[in-house]
């Protein structure tokens, strides 16, 4: 954000890797034994990347800022945005249930690395469902996003924004990726 005056407030949003390993990690823990990670202060931001100040001009400031996490789907996300992914398996394979969802667990992962994602995207399920099936085709035939509150409807979760400073990332676990026979009017309400 820069005010067109003579002296100019920069605000930067950034994302360090020692913070993102630490978030992967506790995002990824299934056993809750790591904790939550702190985010870097403005203090610690402005000692790390100082030389940031050799490139702004006298009279402004630059504020160095946290990047926010925005978790979707697993228990580590905010209630509104818990949901489950039900795939149909492919008639085609012989897959167990287990190595459909470890396979879909690990292209939703990559789907959400950090590389792919800036500040204030939209995530849109279509999107994620058209790489599921490149990525997983041959073990999965459909895929589709079930809110879990009961107070949200088939298709609620299908367009996630966003704020300027957030970045998505993948809380599902393995209980969130059902695998179903069919989709049915049942199958696709709450839990």
């Amino acid at each position: 954000r820069i005010d067109p005056v003579t002296t100019n407030i920069i605000d930067l949003y950034v994302v360090t890797q020692a913070y993102y390993t630490s978030y992967q990690n506790w995002i990824q823990d299934t056993t809750n034994t790591v904790p939550i990670p702190s985010k870097p202060t403005i203090s610690e931001l402005n000692i790390a990347y100082s030389q940031l100040n050799d490139y702004k001009m006298l009279s402004d400031n630059i504020i160095l800022n946290s990047v926010v996490f925005k978790p979707l789907f697993g228990p580590k996300a905010a209630p509104a945005l818990r949901a489950t992914i039900k795939c149909i398996k492919s008639s085609s394979t012989n897959a167990s249930n287990s190595e459909i969802r470890s396979a879909v667990l690990s292209a939703m992962n990559s789907y959400f690395s950090i590389n792919n994602w800036n500040f204030g995207d939209t995530f849109f399920f279509s999107e994620l469902s058209a790489y599921l099936h490149a990525q997983v085709g041959d073990l999965i035939s459909s895929v589709v996003l079930v809110p879990n509150d009961p107070n949200l409807t088939f298709g609620d979760l299908y367009e996630i924004k966003s704020a300027p400073y957030e970045i998505f990332v993948n809380a599902a676990i393995a209980n969130d990726v059902v695998i179903i026979p069919a989709l049915t009017p049942n199958e696709l309400q709450a839990r």
